[in-house]
């Protein structure tokens, strides 16, 4: 069975640029849209992704106009160095073929991720021209207007027009968000398939048939030639520790001026950019029977996360709300974690409910959490 539905949509064009910089005291000038340097000529990528825990390594085609002197550096999402796979080649005008093995400084393969390219050309007059596609590309927003769900084989379907970071946030219409589906990830252009049971995140209600089920899919563009790197089940995220330090990517300045509007999701740590992990607990209850919280007269509500979200949720205020039953409950406007809210649920109708609570940061980070409850007399 599929079924399709539609939300706002915004149109997104990345445009793309040079940046050429020479030697002080000359001054770095910009280069028009689309156009390349007086030594370099073009970059491109052999495929958008690649195993490397697999042995697979990443090529991509060099074109410089004249000879010079060539660096290639690996940069992640958060902007680190990662590696520096060609550093101070002398090479001819002409095509050249690079390589990038998806190993890290220290040799580690790199976690699961969105990894771009810059490099640096420097002339026999000592000139130098820097290709750093994040001058020009990477960060647009827009929303997908159009999705297909299948739930005989519990997937969930769209198409992105370029490779992109996405968020897939799935709850009620006037109520709660349910389930993050895909928190902030990077996937490659055209059809994507996501899994998805029909659930929310604490499986208890079966949102594929609700009536009131709402699905929003935002993203933003990756800078240009980028590539996403698969297969390390040992590091599967961007925001562990390296080995050693990582050097930060300059932010140079933007070439063109953009065409649509940039993500406020765009420069924000990969580590902080995420759904926090939210734990609801009873501190006053008669028992649990199945899994559902039986509670008489008043509870204190208990909101917690696991160690890693309050290690870095650690300096952060919360918009805490309360829903029941999909509907507003009640609100801290100011909330922290722990967080214990006192609920009279004399106020409410005996009988099953199910309690929902979204905890918001201030740059839309938001974590869910939900308790199926039986109120007595």
């Amino acid at each position: 069975m599929s079924a399709g539905f539609t939300i706002s949509l915004f149109a997104s064009l990345v445009l793309s640029g040079w940046m050429l910089s020479a030697p002080a005291p000359a001054a770095s000038q910009s280069l028009p849209a689309g156009d390349a340097g007086q030594i370099f000529g073009s970059l491109s990528i052999g495929k958008p992704v690649f195993n490397p825990a697999a042995g697979e390594a990443m090529d991509l085609s060099l074109g410089l106009k004249r000879s010079g002197r060539v660096t290639l550096r690996v940069f992640d999402a958060q902007w680190r160095e990662v590696a520096v796979p060609v550093q101070d080649a002398d090479l001819g005008a002409g095509p050249h073929k690079l390589s990038w093995d998806g190993h890290d400084a220290d040799a580690a393969i790199v976690p699961n991720e969105a990894y771009f390219f810059t490099v640096e050309v420097v002339g026999a007059d000592g000139s130098t021209e820097i290709y750093d596609p994040t001058a020009f590309s990477g960060g647009i927003e827009s929303d997908i207007s159009e999705a297909e769900l299948d739930r005989l084989q519990g997937t969930f379907h769209y198409r992105l027009p370029g490779p992109a970071r996405v968020n897939i946030r799935i709850g009620l219409e006037s109520g709660p968000l349910l389930l993050t589906l895909v928190d902030w990830e990077p996937r490659t252009s055209g059809q994507i398939s996501e899994y998805w049971d029909g659930r929310d995140r604490d499986g208890l209600l079966d949102l594929y048939e609700h009536p009131k089920r709402k699905i929003i899919i935002t993203c933003f563009t990756l800078p240009d030639n980028s590539v996403i790197t698969i297969g390390n089940a040992d590091r599967a995220v961007v925001n562990d520790v390296p080995a050693s330090p990582r050097a930060l990517k300059p932010d140079r300045t933007i070439i063109n001026a953009r065409s649509g509007k940039e993500s406020p999701h765009y420069r924000l740590s990969r580590q902080l950019d995420r759904s926090p992990n939210l734990r609801v607990e009873f501190k006053s209850l008669e028992e649990v029977i199945n899994g559902v919280s039986v509670i008489t007269g008043r509870t204190i509500v208990n909101l917690d996360m696991d160690e890693r979200s309050k290690r870095d949720f650690v300096n952060s205020k919360f918009e805490i709300v309360f829903f029941l039953d999909g509907q507003f409950l009640a609100e801290e406007e100011a909330g922290f974690i722990p967080y214990n809210w006192t609920w009279d649920t004399t106020q409410h109708a005996p009988g099953d409910h199910h309690l929902t609570v979204n905890l918001s940061t201030v740059t839309d980070q938001i974590g869910v959490a939900s308790k199926r409850i039986r109120i007595v007399r």
